[in-house]
Order: C-alpha cells, then sequence, then structure tokens
C-alpha cells in the first residue's frame, strides 16, 4: 500500500510540475557543484518568466 501512495504522489507531483524544481536541484548539483543555486522562489520566478516568453500552447 506504501509503494502504491508513493507512485501516485510521484505522479502528482510530476503531473503538477511540483518536481522541476527537485529536478534543477539535482541537475544542478551534479554539473555546477561550485555554483549557488536559485532559491525555489528565484526559480519559480524564472519559470513563468520563460512561459511568458515562450508560449507553446494555447486553450483556443
Amino acid at each position: 500500500m506504501r509503494r502504491a501512495l508513493a507512485a501516485v504522489r510521484w505522479y502528482f507531483r510530476e503531473l503538477s510540475g511540483e518536481a522541476e524544481y527537485d529536478h534543477y536541484v539535482e541537475r544542478h548539483r551534479r554539473l555546477h557543484p561550485d555554483q549557488p543555486l536559485m532559491t525555489r522562489r528565484e526559480f519559480e520566478h524564472c519559470r513563468t518568466d520563460r512561459r511568458d516568453e515562450n508560449p507553446t500552447a494555447s486553450c483556443c
């Protein structure tokens, strides 16, 4: 049961985009260990700006 709940939690975090910061942290620490990380707030701000500048989908 615990594994099933963990899988559901993982799925929803990936689907909602909540896990993107975790992926950023892992990648940044692996590729740029000597450089400081962005805070979650800074990351979300950059992510929002990037989406606004490069829209990929529309509702209509």
